[in-house]
């Protein structure tokens, strides 16, 4: 005699294909892996849907279906395996160059590439042959008298514009595509006092959020977890990562040292009387996605896909010390305070309970890289590599932990036959110079690969000076001999070329 849970499995494997595919539909990608293990029918049927395929494949690279509704699901599950093999193959298009302008300020976000040009503002969006993005140039003139940084988010149509005089900042908060003000600010113009104009401020846009970093401040460095969290590194003498929730921040203004953080996320002790007193914190894209604005994409990165590369400096009263780059996954950090309710404020985590599983140490040098750069865009980071008596290259790693599992059962990738590589040891970083008391032994997954780059033998000038990452290109930079950018961006295997220089 057969139970009722029996009963209710046959009736629906009952069903028509058509139906149990539809249900199926409305699954995670990861219930839908599960089904196919636990039924032989479901992993057949699973198998040959156009419509699962694509969402299976979607999720196992971090990435999310987009607007773009002209294209068959067929169409976009090709798209999408090209672009895929692109970035797992490190397979680029000819090498293009764009001029760099002489004030020094710029900006990659996205796939947006700006940057000051005097009292203009010019942007380039990057081309993908892949995803069926087209170039686009256009420049803003005269839009402020003394842009000293600016932000931007192509998502929302917002560029944040920060001016400076001797005593006051003005923010401006304009369109991306016509310098007009924003009609969502309901004050396009906000102005600040301040005591000492500075060179360089930092400034970040998440959702409704605009933050800026004025460099007095005792904070080192930050950067938005999620749409209303952030995280920051301060001056201390403990290194550590403080998780701040923006809304129970008083709207009038709270010093730093009043806020409750609601996480502190602790790295190893540090060498006896040293202090923690430079620090980097980068992620890109922000938390939360729009699609209002900006190119129609097949798809696009998920909104939880996102990596921090944290870099911090110490010193004691005779010496300074540096540190690893730390690559942390966000989902390293949220299952510790995000779905824990009513969480109590300053919660510490330790570094043994989620640093030597949930991130992974590279070693880097003291002054890692001479320029600002953006060197990572969701699950993946950049480094420009230059050794002695070698050609230079562009180091990238790949975090997506769901890819590397699939890389993991393919033979090509275990053999070493594939371009990226994976790495599956722990790694022990540990010097004199290092800030930590102890070496520091990380074990997070991961594939790397490398870019290797033309360089010009007539001189001693290796011509790069940083790299950065978007999605669909890499940029490397080079700011102190021919101000250029280069750019690579990822092509399918039908346009493949060997990488040119352009010759001016």
């Amino acid at each position: 005699m057969m139970s009722n849970d029996e009963k209710d499995s046959l009736q629906f494997m009952d069903l028509p294909t058509e139906l149990l595919l539809q249900i199926l539909g409305q699954l995670s990608y990861k219930d839908i892996l599960r089904c196919r293990q636990s039924c032989k029918h479901l992993d057949t049927i699973t198998r040959t849907d156009a419509n699962i395929l694509y969402k299976i494949q979607l999720g196992l690279n971090g990435l999310q279906d987009g607007p773009s509704t002209s294209l068959k699901v067929h169409d976009r599950l090709r798209i999408l395996a090209e672009y895929q093999a692109g970035w797992d193959d490190l397979r680029f298009g000819p090498m293009r160059i764009v001029a760099m302008s002489t004030h020094g300020v710029w900006e990659l976000v996205r796939n947006v590439l700006a940057q000051r040009n005097r009292n203009s503002l010019v942007f380039v969006q990057l081309p993908s042959a892949v995803r069926g993005i087209d170039e686009r140039l256009w420049t803003l003139d005269s839009i402020q008298r003394d842009i000293r940084d600016f932000a931007m988010d192509p998502t929302q149509n917002l560029l944040c514009i920060l001016e400076t005089s001797q005593t006051e900042v003005h923010i401006h908060l304009r369109t991306l595509n016509a310098g007009d003000a924003h009609p969502l600010a309901s004050n396009a113009r906000i102005s600040y006092v301040q005591e000492i104009s500075y060179w360089s401020y930092s400034i970040r846009i998440c959702s409704g959020y605009l933050a800026i970093l004025f460099p007095a401040s005792p904070i080192l460095a930050y950067s938005f977890l999620t749409d209303h969290h952030i995280v920051l590194i301060r001056r201390h003498s403990a290194a550590e990562l403080l998780v701040i929730d923006l809304r129970s921040v008083s709207p009038k203004g709270t010093p730093v040292d009043e806020v409750d953080y609601i996480c502190s996320f602790r790295f190893p002790a540090l060498k006896p009387d040293a202090t923690v007193d430079y620090g980097e914190i980068r992620s890109d894209p922000p938390f939360s996605f729009s699609t209002e604005h900006g190119p129609a994409t097949p798809f696009h990165l998920a909104s939880g896909e996102r990596l921090f590369a944290v870099f911090m400096r110490g010193s004691d009263s005779s010496s300074v010390y540096g540190s690893p780059m730390f690559l942390i996954p966000l989902d390293s950090l949220l299952p510790h305070f995000y779905r824990i309710p009513n969480l109590a404020p300053k919660l510490q985590v330790e570094w043994d309970k989620w640093g030597p599983k949930g991130t992974r140490a590279i070693p880097v040098s003291l002054r890692h890289s001479p320029v600002w750069i953006r060197n990572v865009y969701g699950m993946r980071f950049v480094d420009l590599v230059t050794e002695t008596g070698g050609d230079p290259y562009v180091f990238v790693a790949d975090f997506n932990q769901a890819a590397f599992r699939k890389a993991s059962m393919n033979e090509e990738y275990v053999t070493g036959a594939r371009t990226m590589k994976l790495v599956y040891e722990d790694s022990t970083l540990g010097w004199p110079s290092q800030m930590f008391a102890d070496p520091v032994t990380t074990s997070l997954p991961y594939r790397w690969g490398k870019v290797h780059l033309p360089r010009n033998y007539e001189s001693d000038n290796v011509d790069y000076d940083g790299a950065m990452v978007s999605e669909d290109a890499i940029v490397v930079v080079d700011c102190f001999d021919k101000t250029k950018y280069c750019i690579l961006s990822i092509c399918s295997a039908l346009d493949i070329q060997h990488i040119v220089i352009h010759q001016d």
